[in-house]
């Protein structure tokens, strides 16, 4: 029955309370979930138990409230209160259909498809090493207040939620640069962008891509958890979309992930590129010591031959390679991106409503 369901009609999961047992295994069988703060707590078994299993005690919160379960990824958002439980529980099911067998829902927008947004032209610091806020830049870019974030608490070095343009739900993916790591996908980050993608891929939502990544979170941290295999995971996830998407390479897009962000497979996909982007298959700090090691210590001058490689690096970086390489489409002016998305918007939304792709996956969805 569970299948049938995820596979078929959305499925929120509502933590009101203590949820132990087969109710904490079927509070994350669902496409999203919300529990309240220091109300409900989520928990195979409760402290009862534990203190006979395991030999200690410990209060329910401490075993199983939003600091462990929202952090973790079990549960997906947090709620202050019930009544922000059921207005977040309401606002995700606005984007979506009522199964698999209908388009997502179109609203009335009265948000110019042709607003330019003057704060996007200085968004990206000039320095690389510069951090910038991308949640402002997707609420400049979408229908005003439509952003709705999901999952902000665990793997926090992505961002994903859903928006509108011209009123359509769109699934939005993203990295934040303001993270620890400068956005570098970890383990948790891969699971959150691939579980992401299969919602909007279930129900039909055309997913805008922005990308501003430096590629997999790299040391002995990152190698201890899998990262790569989590990361392959994402890639299998990505390359199987079946919905339209729009990439904007906004800024970094190196290495294996900075590659799969910027060719996706998706039919109608396009892809722009933003005059900052800083596009390579592996970034130069550092980079260079890694791929030029041998001829570096061979180097009767190994500084001058660094500061050589790295001019020749400088010089192929930006948006102009990947254009001559028709990688992208075009380079646009970051204050028309809401215009492009905008104009996409009903060809995707053509495709999206085809009878023939109103159907279940052929991929079973895996909460």
């Amino acid at each position: 029955m569970y299948t049938q369901q995820l596979a078929t009609v959305p499925v929120v999961n509502v933590l009101l309370g203590s949820v132990v047992g087969i109710g904490a295994a079927k509070a994350v069988l669902g496409h999203f979930s919300v529990m309240v703060k220091d109300i409900a707590q989520l928990f195979v078994a409760g402290p009862p138990v534990v203190s006979h299993a395991m030999g200690y005690d410990i209060t329910k919160e401490d075993l199983g409230g939003w600091h462990i379960h929202c952090t973790n990824g079990s549960v997906d958002n947090l709620a202050e209160s019930e009544a922000e439980a059921v207005q977040m529980t309401r606002r995700f099911l606005s984007y979506l259909p009522g199964s698999v067998y209908e388009s997502p829902p179109i609203v009335p927008c009265t948000d110019p498809a042709d607003r330019a947004e003057e704060a996007l032209l200085s968004l990206i610091p000039r320095k690389r090493t510069t951090t910038f806020d991308i949640r402002k830049a997707i609420r400049l870019m979408a229908d005003a207040d439509s952003f709705f974030e999901i999952g902000a608490l665990w793997g926090t070095d992505q961002v994903v939620g859903f928006a509108r343009f011209k009123g359509h739900p769109v699934g939005v993916i993203a990295s934040d640069s303001r993270h620890v790591n400068g956005g570098a996908l970890t383990a948790d980050g891969c699971d959150k962008l691939k579980r992401h993608l299969d919602v909007c891929d279930l129900f039909h939502l055309p997913v805008l891509n922005l990308v501003d990544n430096p590629g997999f979170a790299v040391g002995l941290e990152h190698e201890l958890r899998s990262t790569i295999r989590k990361g392959g995971e994402w890639m299998v996830a990505f390359a199987q979309l079946s919905v339209p998407l729009f990439t904007v390479i906004m800024r970094r897009s190196f290495g294996v992930a900075g590659n799969n962000y910027a060719t996706p497979r998706a039919v109608p996909s396009m892809r722009v590129v933003w005059p900052a982007a800083d596009v390579g298959g592996i970034p130069p700090e550092g980079g260079i010591e890694a791929a030029y090691k041998r001829q570096l210590a061979e180097a009767d001058d190994p500084a001058a031959l660094r500061a050589e490689l790295n001019a020749r690096i400088e010089s192929a970086r930006g948006p102009i390679g990947p254009l001559n390489r028709f990688q992208m489409e075009e380079m646009i002016d970051p204050r028309l991106t809401r215009r492009y998305i905008c104009e996409w918007i009903d060809s995707a939304y053509r495709v999206v409503a085809r009878p023939a792709g109103l159907v279940p996956r052929s991929l079973q969805f895996r909460p």
